[in-house]
């Protein structure tokens, strides 16, 4: 009787990283969406700076209608910086179905300023008197 030494088998490749071809259409649909909105956050924004509220002359408001109206005014400023690197990145990253998550995360990363504009609109109505 002899024994007969098995050898190894090699281990199966590992599937590779199939390419995605619908991997435009988060980056397109945020990008369209991104032009949309920056003009509407810049509208709320220029009216809720406008708008009376409880303020006189010399600029006294409520302490709420203060903070929500510098909370909307600095969103509206990170939007030029915010909104490109984001769509900056969902384009960039490869079309693979393992930088899917990724590309979607920077999706809603470039409309997080605008996510906090519209969030802030309740607030305000609620503070000013």
């Amino acid at each position: 009787m002899t024994l007969r030494r098995e050898t190894p088998r090699p281990a199966p490749p590992e599937p590779a990283d199939p390419l995605r071809l619908d991997g435009w259409i988060a980056p397109a649909i945020v990008t369209v969406a991104a032009v949309i909105l920056s003009y509407a956050a810049l509208m709320i924004v220029l009216f809720a700076l406008m708008g009376p509220g409880s303020c006189d002359a010399h600029g006294a408001c409520s302490w709420g209608t203060r903070a929500t109206r510098n909370i909307m005014w600095t969103a509206a400023r990170a939007i030029p910086y915010v909104t490109p690197l984001g769509l900056f990145v969902t384009w960039v990253l490869p079309w693979r179905s393992r930088w899917t998550a990724a590309r979607r995360r920077a999706a809603a990363f470039a409309l997080l300023p605008h996510a906090l504009i519209v969030a802030d609109l309740l607030p305000l109505l609620i503070f000013s008197d």
